[in-house]
């Protein structure tokens, strides 16, 4: 009995393990394509950006299950930098303590607000915040003048608009399935 449990155990953590290394691989092919079709035409990159967003948005209920699993490890990343000053990535890049304080702030807020989405409710406004959210997570990257080692108004603002909308979309959210709540218990009580 307890060797069926260990084996059953061990299963369930390389099944982890392989749909977590299979979704960074499917995340790095996908900024690797986007990057190529960006170079082959402008209009083939935007055109290729619209099928992810809507391909994102239509399986928002599939993913947003897993992105607090995702997210800790870029708080993880954050209290690292945060402590040592140094990116993971590169350790020639120096990061400020400003710049490393508002990644924690920003993992922590997606980390945390994406574990209490209920995947089977919801909106389009959820949707259209975690759409936002990783918008804004990558675009520091690809706007000028964006120095990776201190805070610049392209960065504080991207972490800002991501952590807004995720705030507010689940406080919607919060309030939305505390009525339904209430209202299927006063239906309840109702004969």
């Amino acid at each position: 009995m307890m060797r069926n449990q260990a084996r059953n155990d061990a299963m369930h953590a390389l099944r982890f393990a392989g749909k977590f290394l299979l979704v960074i691989a499917a995340v790095v092919t996908l900024f690797w394509l986007l990057g190529v079709s960006f170079r082959f035409s402008r209009w083939t990159g935007f055109l290729s950006l619209g099928g992810l967003a809507v391909g994102l948005y239509a399986s928002a209920q599939r993913w947003v299950v897993w992105l607090p699993g995702l997210l800790i490890f870029g708080v993880l990343n954050s209290l690292l930098v945060l402590e040592t000053h140094n990116s993971l990535v590169g350790s020639r890049i120096t990061v400020s303590t400003g710049l490393s304080a508002l990644l924690l702030a920003f993992y922590a807020v997606g980390c945390i607000t994406t574990y209490y989405y209920d995947a089977e409710r919801l909106s389009v406004f959820d949707r259209c915040a975690l759409l936002v959210y990783l918008a804004c997570m990558t675009w520091p990257i690809f706007s000028d003048g964006s120095n990776l080692g201190i805070v610049t108004p392209a960065i504080a603002w991207a972490c800002g608009v991501g952590m807004a909308a995720l705030i507010v979309s689940i406080a919607i959210h919060r309030i939305r399935g505390s009525k339904t709540v209430t209202k299927r218990s006063q239906a309840e009580i109702q004969p």
